[in-house]
């Protein structure tokens, strides 16, 4: 992929952050001038039950001073309002991936639908910059309101969850592995007998 754009700051990248699969605005060159606001559009995220929600994406872009071209991060939970929660202050010209993480909660927070949109444009009639190039998406949320052993968060402890814990079991002289702390009931650490004695008191059937 990619590699092009050269009017100002840097060329596109020639690869994702972790592999070759990238979300830009033109990826092969610049943005043109004299451009309309262009957005990519997520489907829509359930945040249900979620709090303190944070975006994280790594980004790779280039994009002229605000009083001459923009970039933009808005998020909304109805397709109507949106709400900007970052835009280029001062010229950007990443010439490697740049780590983000956004606060969103102020409109994602317990939403069963959420949208999120980066925008390149407006611009003017001068210079231009690669753009946006965006890999990694990702949310998490600071606080989980979410049911006791649901791992999957669909509102229920059932088969689908039970198949989890049993990869998450540990014993007695485990530890938590990665994403397993919701079994850990006692909190000691591991995943062991006395987790799945609580784990089938909340167990809902298939």
């Amino acid at each position: 992929m990619g590699g092009g754009g050269t009017q100002a700051g840097h060329r596109d990248p020639t690869s994702g952050y972790t592999n070759s699969y990238v979300y830009g605005y033109n990826l092969s060159g610049d943005y043109p001038n004299n451009m309309s606001e262009s957005s990519l559009t997520t489907a829509p995220i359930n945040c249900t039950g979620q709090s303190g929600v944070h975006l994280t994406f790594w980004r790779w872009l280039g994009v002229e001073h605000p009083a001459f071209d923009h970039a933009y991060v808005r998020v909304s939970n109805n397709l109507v309002n949106w709400t900007t929660v970052w835009q280029n202050e001062a010229e950007v010209a990443d010439s490697a991936w740049v780590f983000q993480d956004l606060d969103i909660s102020a409109v994602a927070d317990g939403q069963p639908t959420v949208y999120l949109r980066w925008t390149m444009g407006t611009t003017d009639s001068n210079l231009t910059y690669c753009g946006w190039n965006i890999d990694d998406i990702g949310l998490y949320s600071t606080l989980c309101e979410g049911i006791a052993g649901d791992y999957n968060g669909d509102g229920r402890v059932d088969q689908e969850d039970f198949n989890q814990f049993l990869t998450c079991y540990t014993g007695l002289d485990g530890s938590v592995g990665p994403g397993c702390a919701i079994f850990d009931f006692d909190a000691d650490a591991d995943v062991d007998l006395r987790d799945f004695a609580e784990f089938q008191l909340l167990f809902t059937g298939p």
